[in-house]
């Protein structure tokens, strides 16, 4: 919403072309748009904020943050070092089986191999579709930025073909991944069968495999506690590089320690000035409309 785009629709409005619901949306996409500018910036900046007073709070929270950040991951190598350890220790154990078992043995290592590289597959195939989720993402941003402007509707065709081009190339990531992913279950199932018929073999060893057994289950689940932990530090460090980012973004024209911070960063600071003008245009004409 630029300032041509608003006195045509503050002429509209005065004819009865009440479009309060579109304001709204129109302000809501670029309110998000513009906090994710902000939390791109505070991310990039803060370390250059300590000087600024009324920040404080944040950059020194940020600071605290990340020492609880790299202990939690210091601690979450320790678990994953002792889980490979404990998984050595268990393959050791059962790689003590009898004669009879080794047959069973091999056949189940090459189906975890397979199994393997089809994970690996899957996984390729996700990181390309999110790959491509990012692509759409940006060119339906772009779209939606571009669509308050003059003279870009050709762009606009262009970001919407590519759009539908995204989709299709989606849905069939989408579905070769299910079909990895039926793959993968059937070998799972012809594994466990096996490793049931192994079991057998294993009676006398499973007292001496119970303690790395044991050892496995708690590092996974410290691991997985402390992967829960920084998920959730990780969410408010976002919030304060956001903090940051909106504070430094909005005095960078008046205050000179956050000119010099934001010096290397003046486009986006001008597309974030620009969201600013234009989601407050956008809820001056919703009230109007509304009064």
């Amino acid at each position: 919403m630029n300032s041509s785009r608003y006195m045509i629709a503050r002429l509209a409005l005065s004819f009865g072309l009440n479009r309060k619901t579109k304001r709204l949306s129109e302000a809501a996409d670029e309110m998000h748009i513009l906090r994710q500018a902000e939390e791109i910036l505070g991310e990039d900046v803060w370390e250059q904020a300590e000087e600024i007073e009324e920040i404080s709070v944040e950059y020194w929270t940020l600071r605290k943050l990340i020492l609880k950040q790299r202990e939690l991951e210091d601690a979450l190598g320790k678990a994953g070092a002792i889980l490979d350890t404990s998984h050595e220790e268990r393959n050791a154990v059962l790689n003590e089986t009898n004669q009879a078992c080794l047959a069973l043995e091999k056949k189940r290592d090459e189906l975890i191999g397979h199994s393997e590289a089809l994970i690996a597959e899957r996984d390729r195939v996700i990181a390309r579709a999110q790959q491509i989720r990012r692509k759409f993402d940006a060119s339906r941003t772009k779209v939606q930025v571009l669509s308050g402007e003059d003279n870009t509707h050709e762009i606009i065709k262009s970001e919407r073909k590519k759009l539908a081009a995204y989709k299709v190339d989606f849905a069939s990531l989408k579905e070769v991944r299910d079909e990895v992913g039926e793959k993968i279950q059937k070998l799972d199932d012809r594994i466990t069968k096996i490793e049931a018929a192994i079991a057998e073999d294993r009676k006398k060893l499973r007292v001496e495999a119970s303690s790395a057994y044991q050892s496995i289950g708690k590092a996974n689940r410290d691991r997985s506690k402390l992967s829960a932990e920084i998920g959730l530090l990780e969410i408010e460090m976002k919030h304060h590089h956001c903090e940051i980012g909106r504070y430094v973004s909005n005095h960078a024209g008046t205050d000179p320690v956050c000119a010099k911070i934001c010096r290397d960063h003046a486009h986006l600071i001008a597309q974030m000035q620009s969201l600013r003008s234009s989601i407050a245009l956008n809820h001056k004409l919703a009230a109007m409309a509304g009064a």
